[in-house]
């Protein structure tokens, strides 16, 4: 079936077309008429009233693969098992359109609408899906591996179980998504916008997202395992038994974020913004925290041996019982901190700013404490030195 049939019929009421082929096709603003070769980008085609329209077609099962549908108005068609392999859907509305289990591989979705649409178990591998609106879609389940959505927009979007390994997402708007369970792993989510996303049980290992924004996300047993997080805004966000081990933090926004169980190995969070954070009885063995800000943080019993916090403040904090060994404090500001029978065995504290901190009951053996500011601490033997 050609362009001219297909649309003549569907101007005549048809709205069956399953299983057609329509490998090929070019469909345009003037397809329909007689006697006229189909083609692409005629002017005034972005014009609604020029558009091609298939509105409510049945189209399952068609053949569609390499069909030149740019600009077309496939709203509310069905598609289903459709095969698009290669085909140029830019710039097309597919609002309501049903697409489950459509091969979409290598598709050119940019610019088109989708918002609404149901992908379930779609293939769109390779597509081009750069500025796409699939706002409230369901892509249950649905393969998007490299593909490219950069500055699409997802808001509220279903992707649960998705694939979405080595996808390019790239300041687009995942607003609010659903990406539990979904594979994430190496994907460049940079300055994307992932606030209130469900990232529960997601694949986020190897993942690129510089200055992303997962304000309020939860990441509940999400894998961020050698993830690089650089400069992100994890403010609420929930990180309960999430495995950031060997993950770069360095930069981030994380005040009053839940890290419940938090596998935190290897971690580097130097400059990272943690006021005010409950990191009791947390393993942070050769954790990298320098330059990082922890005023007034809750460290009580935490396990900070080899820990570089070098430069770091943490002013009016808890580090009461805290194991100290090895650790790097030089430059660290530690103000009126609670050091009440912590371990610095062998710690560095030069330069320290220990004024007004209470050390009673702390071990110091081996510890070097060259230049360390003093004045007004309570020492080990519970004297306040003068």
């Amino acid at each position: 079936m050609d362009a001219i049939e297909l649309l003549s019929r569907y101007a005549d009421g048809e709205r069956d077309f399953k299983g057609v082929s329509l490998r090929g096709i070019i469909l345009s603003s003037n397809s329909y008429r007689p006697n006229t070769v189909p083609t692409l980008g005629l002017a005034n085609i972005r014009e609604p009233q020029n558009r091609p329209h298939l509105i409510g077609a049945d189209l399952s099962n068609a053949d569609l693969t390499e069909a030149h549908l740019s600009l077309v108005n496939l709203s509310k068609a069905n598609l289903t098992g459709a095969n698009l392999t290669g085909a140029n859907l830019s710039g097309a509305s597919l609002s309501g359109t049903i697409l489950t289990g459509a091969n979409l591989s290598r598709v050119n979705l940019e610019g088109a609408h989708l918002n609404w649409a149901n992908l379930q178990e779609a293939d769109l591998n390779h597509g081009n899906l750069k500025s796409a609106d699939f706002s409230s879609a369901i892509l249950l389940e649905a393969v998007l591996s490299q593909a490219c959505l950069i500055k699409a927009y997802l808001i509220k979007a279903n992707l649960r179980q998705a694939i979405l390994k080595n996808t390019d997402l790239t300041q687009a708007n995942l607003k609010d998504v659903d990406l539990s369970g979904a594979d994430l792993s190496q994907a460049i989510i940079v300055r994307a916008n992932l606030s209130g996303a469900n990232l529960i049980g997601a694949d986020l290992s190897q993942a690129q997202m510089l200055k992303a924004n997962l304000r309020h996300a939860d990441l509940t047993d999400a894998f961020l395992n050698s993830a690089s997080l650089l400069e992100a805004d994890l403010n609420e966000a929930n990180l309960s038994r999430a495995n950031l081990s060997k993950a770069n933090l360095s930069k981030t926004y994380l005040r009053n974020v839940c890290l419940n169980g938090a596998h935190l190995s290897g971690i580097n969070l130097s400059g990272a913004d943690l006021g005010g954070i409950d990191l009791r009885q947390k393993l942070l063995t050769g954790i990298n925290l320098a330059g990082a800000y922890l005023s007034e943080s809750n460290l009580e019993g935490a396990l900070l041996m080899d820990a570089n916090l070098s430069s770091s403040n943490l002013s009016s904090s808890n580090l009461s019982k805290a194991c100290l060994i090895n650790a790097d404090l030089r430059n660290t500001h530690l103000g009126n901190v609670n050091l009440t029978e912590a371990n610095l065995m062998g710690a560095n504290l030069s330069k320290a700013d220990l004024r007004g901190a209470n050390l009673k009951g702390a071990i110091l053996a081996n510890a070097e404490v060259k230049g360390a500011l003093l004045q007004g601490a309570i020492l080990p033997n519970g004297k306040v030195h003068t």
